[in-house]
């Protein structure tokens, strides 16, 4: 399998994990987003003007969870001899979201699970974001939209003069975007379907951590 290969499996198995968190944080909190800053940022400043204080409360709380979540993961970044073992730390987060949630008598819905996830998209957000010297950032769509359109246009563009080529790499953005609609789509029916919904992620993030790690490494540098 080559690099490229191994670069969209990574990129597809990250951006479903940040759509289906995402989607179920959105839901949880009630429009509130788990891993899409932009939306919140907007929200606040929003929520600011009209004085809507639980509201503003509320988000800045996220927004600040969101932050603390990329320090802590840029020192375990630091302390970590393979910055990839932070994809366990996020399995952990995810694991006590699961266990909070089964605590809950009768099915009920605390928001402590759900900021835990806020915490853990801004670790799987600073973890890693080039892949095959791309860049691709795997819970924010906006730029990956915006990079694959313009890979769309080169490749269309080099067409009119008998150059056509598009290589798996260009097609990561597209990709990244893809496969977070993908993960919100399953967050729906995972909800409904099973209690233990938080664990889903759990088995691809292990296995990402252990899928050529000399690449990943060299993907980080």
């Amino acid at each position: 399998m080559s690099a490229a290969t191994h670069s969209a499996l990574r990129v597809i198995a990250l951006s479903l994990i940040a759509g289906y968190v995402d989607a179920v944080g959105y839901v949880e909190l009630h429009g509130i987003f788990s891993a899409a800053m932009t939306g919140n940022s907007t929200n606040f400043g929003i929520s600011l003007a009209d004085q809507d204080w639980p509201k503003v409360a509320a988000v800045g709380t996220v927004l600040g969870l969101f932050f603390c979540g990329a320090l802590i993961a840029s020192l375990l970044r630091r302390g970590l001899r393979a910055y990839r073992h932070e994809w366990l730390w996020i399995a952990a987060l995810l694991a006590l979201a699961q266990i909070l949630h089964w605590a809950h008598p009768g099915g009920t819905r605390s928001r402590a699970e759900i900021l835990l996830l806020t915490v853990a998209m801004a670790m799987q957000g600073e973890v890693l974001s080039r892949f095959s010297s791309v860049s691709v950032q795997t819970i924010v769509v906006t730029n990956n939209i915006v990079k694959f359109a313009d890979n769309m246009v080169g490749f269309l563009w080099n067409a009119r003069v008998g150059k056509p080529a598009f290589s798996l790499a260009a097609a990561l953005p597209g990709l990244g975007w893809a496969s977070c609609i993908a993960g919100a789509f399953l967050s729906v029916f995972m909800r409904h379907a099973i209690s233990g919904y938080f664990l889903l992620p759990i088995p691809i993030l292990i296995g990402l951590c252990f899928l050529c790690p000399d690449e990943l490494e060299q993907d980080r540098a």
